[in-house]
């Protein structure tokens, strides 16, 4: 995300009402920044945490406060690891297993019809949903031939 879209997100979540402490700024910035999504430790090692003075628990505050706004998601790994990386346009993932990879993927309109056939068999609303694929990358499986 360039410095101008990350500023106009900050512009836009300061009009919705969202009180953009040092840290959850900090915290939006390094995860903005990202080229793939990142770890809770990787977060809290970054420079512009470090430089807020953030503690572990205040940096988790954040993630859970800006992933209830709809503004970062998490990813679940193996275990109970999760990554996360901004949530501005839906989109679903697939994850190697063997070198926790993520890649984004922006196929999704089978899913509106599957969505509607729920809808129309059991008068349930879906609201949103979540999809990640897990398996090998490209470069894993040719690992392991």
């Amino acid at each position: 995300m360039s410095k101008p879209e990350l500023q106009q997100l900050l512009l836009d979540l300061r009009a919705r009402g969202c009180r953009l402490s040092a840290s959850r700024e900090a915290l939006l910035t390094v995860v903005a920044k990202a080229k793939q999504p990142l770890s809770a430790a990787a977060i809290i090692k970054s420079a512009a945490i470090k430089r807020t003075g953030s503690d572990r628990a205040t940096v988790y505050r954040a993630l859970a406060f800006w992933e209830r706004e709809g503004v970062i998601e998490s990813l679940r790994l193996e275990g109970d690891e999760r990554l996360y990386h901004l949530n501005l346009h839906h989109h679903h993932h697939l994850v190697c297993t063997a070198c926790q990879q993520v890649f984004s993927v922006h196929a999704c309109q089978s899913l509106r019809k599957t969505e509607a056939e729920i809808t129309r068999a059991t008068g349930f609303q879906v609201q949103r949903h979540v999809l990640e694929f897990y398996g090998l990358c490209h470069r894993c499986v040719e690992k392991n031939k």
